[in-house]
């Protein structure tokens, strides 16, 4: 276990590095660890989030927020038997990063900084909301494989296919999320977080979509290892005038679609032949399914799956047109263009992964949550239950604290976020909170502490929570995360024991910035945490990166091995095995 940082001045803490640009690392580079690692390791871990905050080293041009920087790949191959990695990094060559760095200025709205500097541009934009100048396409906070091929992906529509072997931008994704919007649309967001069933071999995705004069609703979508052929479905009881989806349209040549400029690659006309095959290959393994919303359109980026449900989290920061208007005018977040009312409920919209019907609309506390953890079906008195973990803040306001003028002097008061966990019947649909006040408090501390901390079932604040991905939809014990008290964003790795409610494991260094945690399971053992931990930590008082390899069930040290370059702030990864196909 890292050295445990104590008696430490707050001053001593600054990483603002985490968030200073750096740059591509196109030629890969043998690099060998510290010690030995185990042999049975063998594959490739991929990383994704913002790697430049400016444009062409302009300051001038620096964007807002923390999640605006360029999208930025990076590739970590591993090889345990030689206890070398090979290592190289890429920006995704969207349109908004080529145009941006070709006029010298932001081109597209990113989620926190408008590039319109004139009340009157910022005015058109909500008359214009599909015009490729003002659309982002830079997808930066996840990487996936979905059949086959690497995705780069974020919460607007349109993704990117990624070379796996060079980290060259193949394609724009142009089918997510698979159907067509009307011209009425407003705004849409995606899942970049998209989630795999074993038990059918698809992979889970969904969008949200708002429009001026057709309402809000929710498209989800199955996409199967195996064709087929574009079944859609309308399943929104309270609304039969949802529009239908595209796949309705059996006429609909894809290639035309493609070629003319259509609705989701308009802001890029570099589809090559392998992005059209690979286009057309995920629209002949899709179904879509549409629901409508009875209220506004929540946030969520994030959801669950269990082995026979995908539950949805439709938070009470719901889509507001005055909010968006106000939002728009005065270079607001993507957020500010919703609305949070916390006198309304959560509701965990629950629907069948056999056939896309909603189960149920259950009403749950208030929360926030950028990240589901997981959640598993239960029996209790001969009624189906499903049990939800989520790492869950009081209200919305962690958004507005990752501006990058405040994260750059250290200014984070508010810290992440708290485990809660959800029971949710699905005979009588209602939700309870087992462990509602499970952390004990006087009276005079009441005031001080978020409803999030009393509800927890351990009082540790992170986020960027993983597990060992054979356990996902199903009954599990361990959680690995980033820790993040107040004003020390990411100073730590922890690892949580839902079965003791402690915290099981800590590494922590002197004045490091961890990323998130990614398991790797050991291919000899079946125990949940027998694998080893990746991760790759900034170190604060050097400006230089290494990637650390952990044992998962000790949390003790294995191998580091130092990076040419630093990486900055790194949102999402994945690791693929060699001899493997999905991880």
């Amino acid at each position: 276990m890292g050295a445990i940082c104590s008696g430490s001045k707050k001053e001593e803490w600054d990483n603002s590095g985490l968030f200073s640009s750096t740059k591509e690392w196109k030629n890969e580079t043998k690099l060998t660890f510290d010690k030995q690692l185990p042999t049975w390791l063998k594959g490739c871990l991929y990383r994704n989030g913002p790697g430049q905050f400016e444009i062409n080293n302009d300051p001038k041009t620096s964007v807002h927020h923390a999640f605006d920087g360029f999208a930025y790949i990076q590739k970590y191959q591993i090889d345990g038997e030689l206890n070398t990695i090979h290592f190289r990094t890429s920006f995704i060559k969207s349109r908004t990063y080529e145009e941006s760095l070709k006029h010298g200025h932001l081109v597209a709205r990113q989620f926190g900084t408008d590039p319109c500097k004139s009340i009157f541009g910022r005015f058109q934009l909500l008359f214009s909301p599909l015009d490729p100048k003002f659309v982002t396409d830079d997808a930066g906070v996840t990487i996936q494989r979905v059949n086959n091929e690497l995705l780069a992906l974020t919460e607007t529509v349109v993704g990117y296919v990624i070379d796996e072997k060079t980290l060259e931008t193949v394609a724009p994704l142009t089918t997510l999320p698979y159907t067509e919007p009307l011209q009425t649309e407003i705004l849409t967001l995606s899942t970049a977080h998209t989630m795999y069933n074993s038990k059918r071999k698809m992979t889970v995705g969904y969008a949200i979509r708002m429009t001026r004069s057709h309402g809000h609703w929710l498209d989800v979508v199955f996409v199967f290892d195996d064709d087929q052929n574009q079944q859609c479905s309308i399943t929104d009881k309270q609304n039969d005038s949802l529009p239908t989806t595209d796949c309705d349209d059996k006429d609909r040549n894809e290639d035309d679609a493609i070629d003319g400029g259509g609705r989701f690659i308009f802001i890029t006309n570099n589809v090559n032949e392998r992005g059209k095959k690979y286009n057309k290959l995920i629209k002949s393994k899709t179904k879509s399914y549409r629901y409508g919303y009875d209220q506004g359109a929540s946030y969520m980026h994030s959801a669950s799956i269990t082995e026979d449900y995908l539950i949805l989290s439709e938070i009470p920061l719901q889509f507001s047109l005055t909010k968006s208007m106000m939002a728009v005018l005065s270079d607001g977040l993507l957020t500010d263009m919703f609305k949070w009312n916390d006198a309304l409920p959560t509701y965990f919209r629950i629907i069948s992964l056999d056939n896309g019907e909603e189960v149920a609309r259950i009403p749950g506390p208030a929360f926030f949550t950028f990240h589901h953890i997981n959640a598993y079906q239960a029996k209790e008195n001969d009624e189906d239950h499903i049990i939800i973990d989520i790492c869950a803040y009081d209200d919305h306001r962690l958004v507005k604290e990752l501006y990058l003028n405040k994260l750059r002097q250290n200014m984070f008061p508010s810290g992440l976020g708290y485990v809660r966990r959800f029971d949710l019947n699905l005979k009588t649909q209602q939700c309870t909170e087992p462990y509602e006040n499970h952390q004990k408090l006087s009276d005079n501390q009441q005031q001080s502490y978020p409803n999030s901390f009393r509800n927890s079932l351990v009082p540790v604040q992170f986020d960027l929570p993983r597990i060992n991905s054979n356990f996902i939809g199903k009954l599990y014990r361990y959680i690995y995360a980033v820790r993040g008290p107040p004003d020390y964003k990411f100073d730590a790795l922890i690892k949580i024991d839902l079965q003791t409610q402690t915290i099981a494991g800590l590494w922590k260094e002197p004045r490091t910035s961890p990323s998130e945690p990614v398991f790797v399971q050991n291919p000899d053992s079946i125990e949940e945490d027998n694998g080893i931990i990746l991760t790759v930590v900034f170190e604060q008082e050097t400006n230089k990166s290494f990637i650390l390899i952990l044992d998962a069930g000790t949390f003790e040290e294995v191998a580091r091995a130092y990076l040419p370059i630093h990486i900055p702030f790194s949102l999402h990864g994945n690791f693929y095995a060699t001899a493997s196909g999905n991880a």
